[in-house]
């Protein structure tokens, strides 16, 4: 199913909790809440598209609910539907103050139901589109002057030198080349997020080991970390069988390890390890960086949210904004925890077991 169609029911009375489950859990990934505070505390990692939001529960109630998810950076364009017995207009336009999208009543008559989920749910995604069609015109003036600089300026000196001797065409033509390449990648990073935004990128499920997915991409940023004096110590079980896409989620560790390398310091040294539970895998990377600015933590997986510009080198923002794309479309989370000037983990939580197929990507 859609990796985007993620909703987080949030209700008090179990009855009413199974009855959403049963309408909506055969098209959609569900998660629930019995409580305001519950909803909170879940809600940043599940990241749901759409939440359905009942007024009166114990502890705070919908409206606050509504109003404090709607101040959490990563929650502000989720969209809410409140769900009422009988709201009045005035408990209505309360509602909409707060920062819900629509209301719907108990009980819930199915098709309707089904049909402002779609509504919504579409329409987040065409905003969100629209919004990362935006940010990456910010990115883009950014990103692309210095790569186009290093083409044009050789450009120019091979053009204006002809009796350039070999060694010196070829130095120039490798920068031209490197800095092409540059270009080429930071599109193709930015037409991934676009379709992945979008949901309309298609995922290879198999049964895969974890294990092997994180050496593989341990050996292809090895050259890199040695490069840079920074050792990269693996502790994983001989076995870690997961349903995933091989490809991709190896190209998100491959983005955590690089970034981890990036930041560390040299020398220096970049933990991975890989740990089971019940129901679900966890792979965590730790450096001992500078760590990150608290108040930077809830947008490090926007793709222009870094806190300097600098940061964005060939488009590793991106990356980590891809990263956190591909782990949701394998029904798991991804956080990040950090201390300045102590370093930073990135955990990265995958279900042992899914029902995940192509057969049901159906909306």
């Amino acid at each position: 199913m859609p990796y985007h169609t993620r909703i987080l029911i949030v209700d008090d009375q179990p009855t009413i909790v199974a009855i959403l489950q049963k309408i909506l859990g055969e098209h959609y990934v569900l998660r629930t809440a019995s409580c305001g505070e519950e909803a909170l505390a879940v809600a940043p990692d599940f990241a749901p598209a759409l939440m359905l939001l009942d007024i009166m529960m114990p502890g705070i109630d919908g409206y606050d609910t509504c109003r404090q998810l709607r101040a959490h950076p990563t929650l502000r364009h989720t969209k809410i539907i409140m769900v009422s017995s009988a709201a009045s207009v005035a408990e209505r336009l309360r509602g909409y103050e707060m920062g819900a999208d629509d209301y719907i009543t108990k009980p819930f008559d199915e098709e309707e139901l089904l049909a402002k989920v779609r509504v919504y749910l579409r329409l987040k995604s065409v905003e969100e589109v629209d919004r990362l069609k935006s940010d990456m015109l910010a990115l883009l003036s950014h990103e692309v002057r210095t790569p186009l600089n290093e083409i044009l300026a050789p450009v120019d000196m091979l053009l204006a030198a002809q009796d350039m001797n070999a060694a010196g065409r070829s130095m120039l033509l490798n920068l031209v080349q490197y800095s092409a390449q540059r270009l080429l990648r930071l599109f193709a990073r930015i037409s991934k997020l676009s379709q992945m935004k979008a949901g309309q990128w298609d995922f290879a499920w198999t049964t895969s080991d974890l294990s092997e997915v994180v050496r593989d991409a341990v050996s292809q940023i090895t050259a890199s970390a040695v490069q840079r004096g920074v050792r990269i110590i693996q502790t994983l079980p001989d076995a870690a069988p997961v349903q995933l896409d091989r490809f991709q989620m190896g190209e998100v560790v491959a983005a955590v390890l690089e970034n981890a390398i990036r930041f560390s310091p040299s020398p220096g040294r970049v933990t991975i390890a890989i740990e089971s539970a019940p129901e679900q895998v966890s792979v965590r990377v730790t450096d001992r960086g500078p760590g990150l600015d608290p108040d930077f933590l809830p947008y490090v997986f926007e793709p222009l949210a870094q806190p300097d510009l600098r940061y964005h080198t060939e488009g590793q923002g991106l990356s980590l904004a891809i990263a956190h794309e591909i782990v949701l479309a394998h029904h798991g989370t991804i956080r990040v925890e950090s201390t300045p000037r102590l370093g930073t983990t990135v955990t990265i939580w995958l279900p042992i077991a899914t029902a995940m197929s192509s057969d049901n990507d159906v909306m």
